[in-house]
Formats: structure tokens, C-alpha cells, sequence
């Protein structure tokens, strides 16, 4: 299918970029894959295209945090030394989507199944924007599927975070390549083989990417063994209340979300 006419503009700058985007119906390209097929299925007919390419958000800036450009390819943080980063990336779609897809594009998009919104919530990240100049804690950015605490015209420039020392992420999709229809991220910081700070979040558990905040309850303090993975893994299950849908049940979304945490959980 033809997408809609729209006009399509490509900023040379930030300021002209926040401007073409103020005006309502406009919408922004940075990988194109989520919203060239929207276009093609005339799910959105925006009035202009802002290809927002040639803005300098393309870079990976490593100390105490790491600091992520909205417009870096998810591949090119495949081989990053930040275990979130590079273990994300690998697991993101095919060759031909993590040599396209943005990191910043993935978080704006929010969509409910995405494996970056999952991963930042587990890390703990802050976005970074331009015409709001602000920063959101990713706990605050989600407001449902597909939407988000950004304005009109909010340009995404950054994520940044604390790299966790120890971190996994494991997904069940359908098929191999595809969006998971439940996934969970965790992130920890460990002393003495003991959860001194934990995070876990998870896609399939409700409408949107959560923090499983129960079974964060239980890990914190708690040490690194199999009763303790087992016990979180049941908390979780308990915990979920995923969405029922044509890809799978809710049931089986909770027995998913069980399993996941239990696995995430032993590969730290």
C-alpha cells in the first residue's frame, strides 16, 4: 500500500528542526522502521515528515555514565563494554532493523513490546530532550502504549546511565527475530554475593514496560541464590497482570514472566 502525501523536510539544525516539528500533523524520521510501515498502512498520515538525520545526536560518550545519542543505530552498540547496551542491542529484531533503528526513536516510539523502553526501565535511564530542555526519569517518560510524557514538537536527544555492573535480559518472541510477546531486564548491584540494589523490569506484564516492584522488594538485601530466584520468579508470576491478545493468553503471559525473571536472574 501507498502511504499518504505529506511534505517531507530535512533540518540542517536543531532550532529548525523543534520548529517544523511544533506544527500539528508533524512527525519525526529517524530510522523509519516503526513509522515507514505505519505510513505504508496509512495507520498515521502526518501533513509533514521531519527527517530529523542530520542533527548531532549520534554518539556514545562512556564514564561514570554512559551517555547515549538519540540517533545511534542499535547496532552500533552491539559490541558496547556497558552489558545493557550490547546485550539490548544483539537481541533487537534483524540485521536490516539494528542497522536502522535508533535507540531514541525505539523509547519515543513506546511501543509496549520494545526491547530498549524494557532495558532503560531496568537501568534506571534519564532522557534527555530538546524544546522541553529537560531531563525525564524513564519511569516518568510512559504514560500507556504508545504514549509518552513528551510534548509537541519535544525532540529526544539523549539517554543516559549508570552502567549496571551486572545485567540480563531474556525474551520469548514467537519467532526469532521478532517482537517479544514477554520479556524481562535486569539490573543489579552486588556486594558480598548479596543484592545491594536491583531493578527489574519487564514487556508482556501489563499494557506497558514495568518495574516488577514486588519482586524487587524481595531480592533487595537477599542473596544470590536458587530458593531467592525461585521465590521472585513466583512473586512475579503473582505480580503480572498482563494484556490477553491474538499472539497468547494472559495465563500464559504470567507463566512467561515467571520464567523469564527466573533466568534473567541466574545469569547475573
Amino acid at each position: 500500500m501507498y502511504p499518504p502525501e505529506f511534505n517531507y523536510v530535512k533540518p540542517n539544525t536543531l532550532e529548525e528542526a523543534i520548529d517544523a516539528l511544533s506544527n500539528e500533523g508533524a512527525v519525526a524520521l529517524a530510522g523509519g522502521q516503526s513509522l515507514i510501515p505505519l505510513l505504508k498502512l496509512r495507520v498515521v498520515s502526518p501533513t509533514v515528515v521531519v527527517d530529523i538525520n542530520k542533527l548531532p545526536f549520534r554518539y556514545v560518550k562512556y564514564g561514570e555514565e554512559v551517555e547515549i545519542g538519540a540517533l545511534v543505530r542499535h547496532y552500533e552498540l552491539e559490541e558496547s563494554p556497558c552489558g545493557l547496551l550490547s546485550q539490548t542491542a544483539r537481541n533487537i529484531g534483524d540485521v536490516q532493523i539494528r542497522s536502522m533503528g535508533t535507540v531514541g526513536g525505539s523509547l519515543a516510539y513506546a511501543d509496549p513490546r520494545g526491547d530498549w523502553p524494557t532495558a532503560m526501565l531496568a537501568g534506571g535511564a534519564v532522557v534527555k530532550t530538546a524544546a522541553g530542555w529537560r531531563e525525564i526519569e524513564i519511569d516518568q517518560l510512559y504514560r500507556g502504549p504508545y504514549v509518552t510524557s513528551l510534548n509537541r514538537g519535544e525532540i529526544i536527544t539523549s539517554v543516559k546511565l549508570r552502567c549496571p555492573p551486572k545485567f540480563s535480559y531474556v525474551k520469548f518472541s514467537l519467532r526469532r527475530g521478532d517482537f517479544p510477546i514477554a520479556s524481562v531486564a535486569a539490573a543489579a548491584w552486588v556486594k558480598d554475593n548479596h543484592f545491594d540494589y536491583v531493578r527489574i523490569a519487564a514487556s508482556g506484564a501489563a499494557e506497558m514496560p514495568v518495574r516488577l516492584k514486588k519482586v524487587e522488594a524481595i531480592l533487595q538485601g537477599a542473596p544470590l541464590n536458587r530458593d531467592v530466584f525461585i521465590e521472585a520468579a513466583e512473586t512475579a508470576k503473582k505480580e503480572a497482570a498482563p494484556p490477553h491478545d491474538f499472539r497468547t493468553s494472559a495465563q500464559y503471559r504470567k507463566a512467561l514472566i515467571a520464567v523469564a525473571v527466573r533466568r534473567a536472574l541466574e545469569k547475573l
